[in-house]
């Protein structure tokens, strides 16, 4: 699923897309503009095979992309140029960027205080605060990694989501498990925790092998946005009540490799709005798709999503969510 930002000017950062370059640039009115990014390991190159690209706007439009799993591109208002690149000592899986460049990322650092799941960054990379210290227990960490059955799985209690506050001076952090939502300061006070009740959205450790494509999945927290009013929206992915797996091949077939696997047959969408004053929520949203949120320094909420169409190529559709309360 390709990253999309929107910046100041109503532009559309879109990564990574088919083609030479890497990231495109699109207009409001959805006309190209540019593109960028070659592959490679040179200044403004990434890796071959990137197939996962994470895209924050930055004050004054500067871009900050991120190509997994650790390399991190700043790039000049609409992709013109690159500005600088670092490579961290950490896999990253998300970012937000704050008011005054702060660079916040989601990467697991053991600290004295345990593994932290938030990194505040300086300009040349380098951490400036170890934030958030997941509850999973150092011992109980090593004795599930050891495991052969998680030798190549992920620990999905250490993985978080992230939004800017609408002040963009803190971080809300989602646990992708459990419906469980904080405000940090960058200090790492956590300000504000969210705890929703829901029967659909139990909390785990493990995914069901072969999800989702092979079984039903188990509820994610896959994006979080405060808007102007200081509203929450919360996206959670889903299993569809329609969920079909895809049929093994016969004995001796190799399975075809698809260009692109539409998920929306695996995959639907619930998005809440909380008022995380009163914790209430106020407004709930259902999507028979895999949509995600628009990552914008606005304070509008945009989705995307994707759906394949007649001559095998991908559309992309992107629509501004307005507020419907219950």
């Amino acid at each position: 699923m390709p990253s999309v930002a929107r910046d100041r000017a109503g532009n559309y950062i879109v990564g990574p897309v088919v083609g030479d370059e890497l990231i495109a640039v699109f207009g409001a009115d959805a006309t190209y503009r540019s593109s960028f990014g070659r592959t490679g390991e040179g200044p403004g190159e990434f890796p071959e095979y990137t197939m996962w690209l994470h895209i924050e706007v930055g004050e004054g439009d500067t871009l900050f992309v991120i190509a997994y799993p650790n390399v991190l591109h700043t790039l000049a208002p609409r992709a013109e140029r690159s500005l600088d690149q670092v490579r961290l000592p950490f896999s990253i899986r998300d970012a937000v960027v704050l008011k005054g460049g702060t660079i916040a990322v989601q990467g697991n650092v053991r600290t004295e205080a345990g593994i932290t799941t938030i990194q505040t960054l300086r300009p040349d990379g380098t951490i400036e605060s170890s934030l958030a210290a997941s509850e999973a227990d150092e011992e109980d960490w090593e004795k599930w990694k050891n495991r052969p059955e998680n030798r190549s799985g992920v620990r999905w209690d250490v993985r978080r989501v992230f939004g800017r506050s609408n002040d963009r001076l803190d971080i809300w952090s989602a646990h992708l498990n459990r419906y469980r939502i904080s405000r940090y300061g960058v200090d790492g006070t956590e300000k504000t925790r969210i705890e929703r009740i829901a029967k659909w959205f139990l909390s785990y450790t493990f995914r069901s092998p072969g999800a989702p494509t092979r079984a039903p999945t188990e509820p994610i927290v896959s994006d979080v946005h405060q808007d102007g009013d200081g509203l929450l929206w919360v996206a959670i992915q889903r299993a569809p009540a329609s969920f079909t797996p895809i049929p093994d091949s016969p004995p001796g077939v190799e399975a075809p490799m698809d260009q692109f696997r539409d998920m929306n047959q695996f995959l639907h969408t619930t998005i809440e709005v909380i008022d995380p004053v009163a914790g209430e929520l106020v407004a709930r949203r259902e999507f028979d798709e895999f949509v995600n949120l628009v990552r914008t320094p606005g304070d509008d909420v945009f989705i995307y999503s994707f759906r394949p169409d007649a001559l095998g190529d991908v559309d992309c559709t992107i629509r501004l969510l307005k507020l419907r309360r219950e």
